[in-house]
């Protein structure tokens, strides 16, 4: 399959209103069975946080369509990606890499001087990006996330300097 360009994207800044839409983002982008999704109010929560933001990316030659989202907190000099997710159908055409470059600069900007983040094991994809973008495993938790069947998937904690 080749890997296909955005025409022309966006990437703003999530207020309250737009939790709905970034459930439903993220839902669509983790659609495997036993995958986790957030709620509205995870989102909410988040948005409603000191030092929290959301970013969505929205494709700007589909009618404003929003394919794409990052979720980030900053504590002190610290940042954690808490979730990143694309569309299926917008998948390998840069859009998640752009998203981590937006959230960085938008964790440096409030302070931040690095960012960690999880990922599961079972999702390599991810974990190779995650290294192409300047993360390092520092650590494991173990059975961190649940699949079907209670199957428990260990997560690789990441950190990259801003």
């Amino acid at each position: 399959m080749s890997v296909q360009a955005p025409i022309k994207m966006r990437y703003d800044r999530a207020g309250v209103a737009m939790a709905p839409l970034l459930a439903r983002l993220h839902a669509a982008a983790f659609h495997r069975p036993g995958d986790e999704t957030w709620s509205e109010r995870a989102f909410s929560d988040v948005l409603n946080s000191a030092g929290c933001f959301c970013l969505v990316a929205i494709d700007e030659a589909e009618d404003e369509t929003p394919v794409g989202f990052a979720a980030v907190r900053v504590r002190a000099q610290e940042s954690e990606l808490l979730s990143l997710g694309v569309m299926p159908a917008y998948q390998r055409r840069g859009i998640a890499q752009a998203l981590i470059l937006q959230a960085k600069q938008g964790a440096l900007a409030i302070g931040a001087k690095q960012m960690f983040l999880e990922v599961a094991e079972d999702n390599p994809g991810a974990y190779r990006l995650y290294c192409e973008m300047g993360f390092d495993q520092v650590g494991t938790r173990p059975d961190y996330y649940t699949r079907l069947n209670n199957q428990r998937v260990n997560a690789r904690t990441m950190r990259s300097p801003l």
